[in-house]
């Protein structure tokens, strides 16, 4: 089966929302000044190692699929995503380019960064630069089933047809980040959750470059570098 662009393109916003999860203050979530500390704490990371776990549910197959591996973020630009369960990905993004490999489909997915995520998405996160509140309208969103989070809904305020719901789990006690979740307006949900995060640990640029393998067709998208 060969990759197609419109999974690569989920996954990266999939990342996009994700990377908003180092974002969030440790301390009381107060709906008036929630923005000023996401801001402000984000402002202050500038890396972040976790493991994580992914979940997708695909609505027009009426599957879900799970994997679980590690992350890692480094201003401006820079993150990795390998996992290795069960769906073998690996998703580097060095500032300037994003690359999507699956090695089971021998291909590699290759897209300019700044086109690979649209400005509803947290794109400023990522470069390390811009503010929450020019991209999005932040409410609290109740809290989850099991009554230790609380779910914090981001709203696009420029419409964009290919950006669904955002959304963004909190401990209650500590006011940490455990997970987001995107659905897109196909229906599909993705949700990832971390564990073991560490802040500020002085990652090196060499972990966020991507060596091409052998014997791999690359895809280049429109516009890509």
């Amino acid at each position: 089966m060969r990759m197609r662009q419109s999974s690569a393109g989920g996954a990266a916003r999939l990342i996009a929302a994700a990377a908003l999860l180092w974002a969030l203050p440790a301390a009381a979530l107060d709906g008036s000044d929630i923005v000023r500390r996401v801001q402000e704490r984000y402002d202050l990371t500038e890396d972040f190692v976790a493991d994580v776990s992914q979940e997708m549910n695909v609505a027009s197959l009426g599957k879900t699929m799970t994997s679980r591996g590690t992350v890692a973020f480094k201003k401006p630009g820079r993150m990795r995503w390998e996992f290795t369960e069960e769906e073998h990905q690996i998703i580097v993004a060095d500032g300037e380019t994003l690359w999507f490999y699956r090695p089971e489909e021998q291909q590699v997915f290759k897209a300019a960064f700044d086109r690979a995520f649209r400005s509803t998405t947290p794109i400023s996160f990522l470069t390390g630069v811009g503010e929450i509140d020019d991209d999005f309208d932040v409410h609290l969103d109740g809290e989850s089933e099991d009554g230790k989070h609380l779910i914090l809904k981001l709203v696009p305020k420029r419409a964009d047809p290919d950006v669904g719901e955002l959304r963004l789990f909190v401990t209650k006690d500590d006011a940490d980040i455990s997970g987001a979740e995107v659905r897109d307006p196909l229906g599909n949900v993705s949700t990832v959750r971390f564990t073991k995060v560490r802040r500020n640990v002085g990652l090196n640029d060499d972990r966020f470059v991507f060596e091409i393998p052998k014997d791999v067709d690359i895809i280049t998208a429109p516009g890509g570098p």
